[in-house]
């Protein structure tokens, strides 16, 4: 597809995006730090995202929030190349929670653009744009987007990567007020195979006259392990499936999950 015939679904999506709306905790559907990679124009890719909450939060935190303590939650993600610099993908997001059963938990579309790496390897750089709807239970707002810049540097054997995340309500007492939920990453490639590293973070609420005291901020620390392979390895080389494995836990007392483990398995086609 050509670049120019992507440029007014994309100028659409980012302006719709303007006008929705975040939650202030961290996206506990989407645990994951971007980097600046796109699936081929006209490839296909899958995605699924699970994460279950060992120990967490029994009160909700507001009225008709599922409480995350014991709470498994799934999301698969499909994702479509349009053009070297672009991505559509979508998701849908599902849960499965003590007293609750299987419950539907809402979807998002997105749009990611990036540099070309091979144009600045081995920096990247992109940003990817969300926009969705998800039930009460799951979030208070309901409408939800989100603003991930994706910044980075990998040289096959260190990856260094910050999404500085923001985004802001349209609906909802809190609606306007923008809010600020970093994440990072830093990650060593063995050349054996797979890498090894940590994976942050945070929800640091709205940023009315500064953010919320740290005791009610969230933040998250993970273990991770990824599949990657060695330095200098080709497309062909690298093959088509993805797997990333952590176990994190909370650093503060703040409310939502304290303990957890997911999972990202994916497959392009």
């Amino acid at each position: 597809m050509r670049a120019s015939r992507c440029i007014l679904p994309a100028s659409a999506l980012l302006s719709i995006c303007l006008l929705a709306s975040p939650s202030f905790a961290v996206d506990r559907f989407e645990i994951q730090v971007y980097e600046a990679d796109v699936n081929r124009p006209g490839q296909l890719a899958l995605e699924l995202h699970t994460n279950y909450t060992l120990q967490g939060t029994r009160t909700p935190s507001y009225e008709g929030e599922i409480a995350p303590n014991h709470v498994g939650r799934m999301t698969l993600e499909p994702a479509l190349g349009l053009t070297e610099w672009l991505e559509l993908g979508a998701y849908l997001q599902t849960l499965v929670a003590p007293d609750e059963g299987a419950r539907w938990a809402g979807w998002k579309g997105r749009l990611k653009f990036v540099i070309p790496t091979r144009l600045t390897a081995p920096w990247f750089l992109g940003i990817n744009m969300e926009l969705g709807r998800v039930p009460r239970a799951v979030e208070e707002q309901g409408w939800a987007n989100e603003f991930r810049p994706i910044l980075g540097f990998n040289n096959g054997h260190w990856l260094f990567d910050i999404n500085p995340i923001f985004g802001y309500a349209l609906t909802g007492a809190d609606k306007f007020k923008k809010d600020f939920e970093p994440a990072g990453k830093i990650a060593w490639n063995t050349q054996k195979g797979f890498s090894v590293g940590v994976e942050y973070y945070a929800g640091l609420g709205l940023l009315r006259n500064g953010f919320d005291p740290w005791s009610k901020q969230e933040h998250l620390l993970f273990g991770v392990f990824d599949l990657a392979h060695p330095a200098g390895a080709s497309d062909d080389e690298e093959g088509e499936w993805e797997l990333n494995v952590g176990l994190g836990r909370a650093l503060t007392q703040a409310d939502g999950p304290k303990w957890l483990v997911k999972t990202i398995v994916g497959r392009a086609f």
